[in-house]
């Protein structure tokens, strides 16, 4: 049975020339829970919102940038 992503949903396709989209997934053996459980999420941001890891990391590094940024500012103002 072949299957292909659209709108981040696997749909049937009935002529069976599709693929299922293969998205990287970040290994959490031999982790510690801390580490387990930020891994597992960034895989879940990666399986939903159908990004690259690199992608996954620019975003949270623009997130980060702009939460020390607003902290900062309250802190100072």
């Amino acid at each position: 049975m072949y299957f292909k992503i659209k709108n981040n949903r696997l749909l049937n396709d009935k002529a069976g020339h599709g693929s299922i989209k293969k998205i990287q997934q970040l290994n959490t053996a031999d982790d510690s829970k801390i580490v387990r459980f930020h891994k597992n999420l960034l895989n879940l941001m990666m399986r939903t919102l159908g990004l690259d890891i690199y992608s996954v990391m620019r975003v949270q590094f623009l997130k980060g940038f702009g939460l020390g940024g607003l902290a900062i500012w309250l802190l100072m103002g």
